[in-house]
């Protein structure tokens, strides 16, 4: 019997990893046992915690739709086998769903994995500006629309931060990509009726056709986003580091970790995602404290140095 297969792709910060979650306990709420693949353009997954207890395989330091392609097919071929109800893959925010589509309906695994459903996230407080000419990158949209238009479902997330206004630009643009009777759903947090997420949705219309679009011939519209990692991330003030955040450049597109704060002991993991920095306490069992930011055409060195250099004023001070 085949396993069902559920893919998530969707831009930087869009809310991919909280309905990989939301899954994974529904998962766990009827007895399946699930895999997962989880792909993260940085060196650390400061989400790891999340997936205590979980059968995880990581992927980690590059794009799985290119530069560790050949990674993901020889993790695929590991559960080959294994006693799994389905598999879920988590792609980086800049991956090209097609190609990770072509590796599951190849000769080589199209009779062991049953894709079920590529579930596209979109950020909606964002989508707009990152649609603007003005406002992003050509490859930036090239991406977007390309997630979106291999969708067999969309989900709309972030809709508490969404202007209201901006709804109906939203679905116009949006129905200008997707394919015919893709439903299109809206969220807050991911909040969604998780069946609608387990349906299987996607149908090998044309196979043969498919796979003469070798991955090769699908664009890498990614070129240019890259993470970077903050190094020697000290014990800092919260107000301290708001203030940071606050002046990254607009290239900075995703940012998350793990920081101590020195005034409330313990690790505390980091998200800034659509202009807002949240924090969450974690164990954080063994993790030193870490920034990873991920954006269009990152500074390194300019960045570690606008986060040391404001460091050693307020130590200054």
């Amino acid at each position: 019997m085949k396993i069902p297969v559920y893919m998530i792709s969707g831009f930087l910060g869009s809310g991919k990893t909280t309905i990989l979650l939301n899954m994974i306990e529904e998962c766990k709420r009827k007895g399946l046992k699930a895999g997962i693949i989880l792909n993260e353009l940085g060196e650390k997954n400061v989400e790891e915690e999340y997936f205590e207890g979980q059968y995880l395989k990581q992927l980690l330091n590059g794009c799985i739709c290119c530069t560790i392609q050949d990674d993901l097919k020889e993790t695929l071929r590991s559960f080959v086998g294994e006693n799994i109800d389905l598999l879920l893959i988590e792609g980086t925010g800049v991956a090209n769903p097609l190609d990770i589509e072509d590796a599951l309906i190849s000769p080589e695994f199209i009779e062991v994995f049953d894709l079920s459903s590529m579930i596209s996230i979109v950020d909606g407080s964002s989508f707009l500006e990152y649609q603007n000419i003005f406002a992003s990158s050509k490859e930036i949209r090239q991406l977007l629309n390309e997630q979106i238009s291999c969708a067999t479902m969309v989900i709309v997330n972030k809709m508490d931060l969404t202007k209201p206004a901006a709804l109906s630009k939203i679905d116009k643009k949006i129905n200008g990509i997707l394919k015919r009777n893709v439903p299109v759903f809206k969220t807050s947090f991911g909040k969604l009726e998780t069946q609608q997420l387990f349906d299987k949705r996607y149908v090998i219309s044309n196979l043969n056709a498919h796979q003469k679009q070798s991955h090769k011939e699908h664009q890498h519209n990614h070129s240019m986003i890259r993470s970077v990692q903050i190094k020697d991330v000290p014990t800092m003030n919260r107000i301290l580091l708001n203030q940071w955040v606050e002046q990254l450049p607009k290239e900075v597109l995703r940012g998350k970790g793990i920081v101590e704060f020195t005034e409330t002991p313990g690790l505390f993991l980091i998200q800034f995602s659509s202009g807002k920095l949240r924090l969450e306490r974690v164990k954080g069992r063994g993790m030193l404290p870490v920034i990873i930011l991920i954006g269009d055409a990152l500074n390194e060195e300019k960045l570690n140095q606008s986060f040391h250099e404001l460091i050693a004023a307020n130590f200054e001070m």
